[in-house]
C-alpha cells in the first residue's frame, strides 16, 4: 500500500514558516515563550519525520533506517501532549500549587512510552513489519496512543479548573487541540492510506499561536526593549527557582520638564536615546523599561554587573539634539547587590522604588545593601501594627513648643503624632506617616490628631497668653470637600475656641491641591489660620502663596543649615525671609539646634523659632509644666 503525504508536505512547509517567523520576532525568553518554541520545534520535526518515514515505505528502505526513522516521529509526537500540559501550567502560574501526581503522572507517562518505542525494534509492541514489509501496529499502540489523549484531556481539565488565569481563547483552544486530533485520527482509521495526523498538529499549533501567544505584548514599542509585564514573568521565574540577581536601575530625571518645556515628542526621543545607549551597554535581552523613563538592566554575576555599570559611567551624560537643541539627558544610577532571598516580585519593584529616591536625594550613584533590604522589611513588617493603631486610635499627641520673639513666650506648638502603643511599641513617624499616606488612611490618622488636640484643649487651663496648635496636614485632606465642616464641627462639640487651631500645609500640596482653596476660605472665615511648610524648599509657588490665605510661612531647617555653610546661602535665607515680611507674614524658623543660629536669625527679626534648642517635642503633661516655667524667657 501506497501512502499518501501530499497534506504532510503542505503542513511542513505551513508550520516551517510559522517557525521561522516566531523565531525571527522579537520573542521574550520567559518559560511560556521557551516552552512554546519546545512544542513548535517538535511539531515541525513531527511534520518531517511523518513525511520521511512515509517516504521510506513508499520505496522499501532498510528496515533499520525506518525503525530509526518512525522512532524518532513517534518520539517528536508523543512529547507534544506533555510540552502542552506543562505550558499550561506556567502559563496559569500554578508551578507551586500543583501536588505529586499532578507532577509526576505525565513524566511517568513520557517515560513509560519512551521506554516501550525505544525497545519496539525487539518487542514489536508498538509498530513492526511482517515479511512483505507491510507496516503494522502492535498490540500497545492503541493503549499507548490513549495515553496521549488522556494527557490531552488532562491538559483540557486543568485549563477549565485554572480558567480564572487564562483567557476566553486559551481555554477553548486545548479542547479544540484535542478535537483536531480525534478527528485527523478518525479520518486516518476511515482511510489509512492518507497520513494527515501530522498535518492536523501543525494546525492545532498554529491555533495555538494565534491564541495562546501575543508576542508583542512583552515588548514596549516605543524603545523596542522588553516592558514591565516581561520584567515581571523574568523576576518571578529568578525567584521561583532561587536564582541569586542584581539589577541596575536608570532614571531619567528631566523627562518631564523636557515634555512641559519644549514638547512631549522630544521627551520621548531623550528615552529613546537612552535605551539605544543601554542596549550598547548590555546584552538587550536584560533591559527593561519599567515606567514612562525608569529602565532596569538585570544581571546574575557580580563582574557583568561592574562592567555594565562602567560603560554606563562613559556612556552618561549624553546629549540629545532636536531642531537644533542641544539637552543633557539627566540620569539617575543606582544599583543593588545580589540578591538571594527576594520574597515576591513586588518586593523587588519596592526595592527599586526605595533606590531611587535614594540616589534622587544623595544626587549619586547608591547602591542597595543588605541592611537596605532588612530595614524594608521591617517596614512592611510592621504595617498590619501601623493599622491597627491607627484604626484603634492608639495615636499619641506631642507638642514641641514655638517661642515668640515679640513677646518672649512659648504661645504656639506644633501637634506631632507618635506611635507607642502597649502591644507594638515605637514606631517611627517616618514608618507610619508614609505608609499611612499609601494606604488611604492618612485622613483617619488627621482626624485623630485634631480630636486629641481639641481635646487637649478643652481639659486643660494654659497660660492665658498661649494661642494655639499647629496640626499638619495631608494632601488628602485638602482634597477632600467635607474636611473643613468636620473640622468646623469638632471643634464645636469640644467647645473650643475656633482661633486656637492651626493647620500647617506644605508648598508640594498647596501646589497641586485645587479644593484647598475653597477649605482655607471656609476655615479661615472660622478664624482659623493657616502656615505654608518647608516654605523655599524646591517646591515655590508664590502663586499659591499670594492667593491663599496664609497668616504665616515655616521656614524648613534644611536652609538655616545650608546658611551655616556658605555665605551666598545666608543672603539667599535674608531675601527670602524679607520677602515673607513684605507679603505680610509671619515667619516660623523651623530646625534650630544652638545659639549661633539664634543669633543670626535675631538680626533677621524672625517671629518665631522652633527647635531641640527649646525643647524636643513632649507629652501633653510635660508641654503644661514647660509653659509655666518658661512663661518669660529672654534669650
Amino acid at each position: 500500500m501506497l501512502f499518501d503525504y501530499s497534506y504532510n508536505i503542505t503542513a511542513l512547509i505551513f508550520i516551517s514558516i510559522l517557525a521561522i517567523y516566531y523565531h525571527i520576532s522579537p520573542i521574550f525568553p520567559n518559560r511560556s515563550n521557551l516552552l512554546f518554541s519546545g512544542i513548535l520545534l517538535e511539531g515541525t520535526l513531527s511534520v518531517f519525520l511523518d513525511i520521511l518515514t512515509f517516504y521510506c515505505l513508499n520505496n522499501k528502505v532498510n528496515i533499520y533506517v525506518i525503525y530509526t526513522v518512525n522512532i524518532l516521529f513517534f518520539l517528536s509526537q508523543w512529547i507534544i501532549p506533555f510540552l502542552l500540559f506543562k505550558y499550561l501550567i506556567v502559563l496559569t502560574k500554578t508551578e507551586s500549587k500543583v501536588g505529586p501526581i499532578t507532577s509526576i503522572l505525565p513524566i511517568l507517562i513520557v517515560v513509560i512510552n519512551y521506554s516501550l518505542l525505544l525497545t519496539t525494534p525487539i518487542t514489536k509492541l508498538i509498530f513492526y513489519f511482517d515479511n512483505d514489509m507491510n507496516y503494522i501496529h502492535g498490540i500497545l499502540f492503541e493503549p499507548v496512543v490513549g495515553t496521549q489523549f488522556f494527557l490531552l484531556l488532562w491538559c483540557a481539565f486543568f485549563s477549565i479548573k485554572n480558567r480564572k488565569d487564562l483567557t476566553l481563547n486559551q481555554i477553548i483552544i486545548v479542547p479544540l487541540f484535542i478535537l483536531i486530533s480525534v478527528t485527523a485520527t478518525i479520518i486516518q482509521i476511515i482511510y489509512p492510506s492518507i497520513s494527515i495526523s501530522s498535518a492536523s498538529i501543525a494546525f492545532a499549533i498554529f491555533l495555538m499561536y494565534l491564541t495562546l501567544l501575543k508576542p508583542n505584548e512583552y515588548i514596549d514599542t516605543m524603545t523596542n526593549v522588553y516592558n514591565r509585564m516581561a520584567f515581571n514573568e523574568y523576576i518571578y521565574s529568578f525567584i521561583t527557582k532561587k536564582i541569586p540577581f542584581s539589577f541596575i536601575v536608570i532614571d531619567n530625571v528631566n523627562t518631564t520638564k523636557i515634555n512641559n518645556l519644549i514638547s512631549e515628542n522630544f521627551g520621548n526621543i531623550v528615552i529613546k536615546n537612552v535605551a539605544t545607549a543601554l542596549i550598547e551597554a548590555s546584552d538587550k535581552s536584560s533591559i527593561f523599561r519599567i515606567e514612562g523613563d525608569r529602565f532596569i538592566i538585570i544581571t546574575k554575576k557580580q563582574k557583568k554587573q561592574e562592567s555594565i555599570l562602567n560603560k554606563l559611567k562613559q556612556t552618561f551624560p549624553t546629549t540629545v539634539t532636536y531642531q537644533d537643541i542641544n539637552i543633557e539627558a539627566n540620569i539617575h544610577i543606582a544599583h543593588s547587590d545580589i540578591l538571594t532571598d527576594v520574597k515576591s516580585t513586588s518586593e523587588v519593584i519596592d526595592l527599586i522604588n526605595f533606590i531611587c529616591k535614594k540616589s534622587k536625594d544623595e544626587k549619586t550613584p547608591t547602591s542597595l545593601h543588605l541592611e537596605n533590604i532588612n530595614e524594608y522589611r521591617y517596614i512592611k513588617s510592621r504595617n498590619d501594627e501601623i493599622i491597627y493603631a491607627i484604626e484603634n486610635e492608639e495615636i499619641e499627641l506631642k507638642l514641641q513648643p514655638i517661642y515668640n520673639t515679640k513677646s518672649q513666650q512659648f504661645n504656639t506648638a506644633e501637634a506631632l503624632c507618635r506611635i507607642n502603643s502597649n502591644q507594638f511599641g515605637y514606631i517611627s513617624p517616618s514608618i507610619f506617616i508614609p505608609f499611612a499616606e499609601k494606604q488611604g488612611i492618612i485622613s483617619q490618622l488627621s482626624f485623630t490628631m485634631i480630636k486629641k488636640v481639641c481635646k487637649f484643649l478643652s481639659s486643660n487651663k494654659l497660660p492665658d497668653s498661649f494661642k494655639s496648635i499647629s496640626i499638619n496636614l495631608s494632601v488628602i485632606d485638602c482634597l477632600d470637600p467635607t474636611f473643613p465642616h468636620k473640622v468646623i464641627n469638632l471643634i464645636r462639640q469640644y467647645d473650643i475656641d475656633k482661633t486656637m487651631i492651626s493647620f500647617e500645609v506644605t508648598e508640594s500640596t498647596a501646589s497641586i491641591a485645587p479644593q484647598l482653596e475653597k477649605t482655607m476660605n471656609i476655615l479661615s472665615n472660622e478664624g482659623i489660620s493657616f502656615s505654608m511648610d518647608d516654605f523655599g524648599t524646591g517646591y515655590a509657588n508664590l502663586d499659591s502663596v499670594l492667593r491663599l490665605p496664609f497668616s504665616t510661612a515655616k521656614i524648613d531647617r534644611a536652609l538655616l543649615l545650608l546658611a551655616q555653610e556658605k555665605d551666598s546661602y545666608k543672603v539667599m535665607i535674608s531675601s527670602l525671609i524679607n520677602m515673607i515680611k513684605e507679603l505680610d507674614l509671619e515667619i516660623v524658623v523651623e530646625g534650630i539646634e544652638d545659639l549661633n543660629q539664634i543669633k543670626f536669625l535675631s538680626e533677621l527679626k524672625v517671629d518665631y523659632y522652633q527647635g531641640y534648642y527649646f525643647s524636643k517635642p513632649i507629652t501633653t503633661n510635660e508641654f503644661i509644666n514647660f509653659l509655666y516655667l518658661n512663661r518669660n524667657k529672654t534669650i
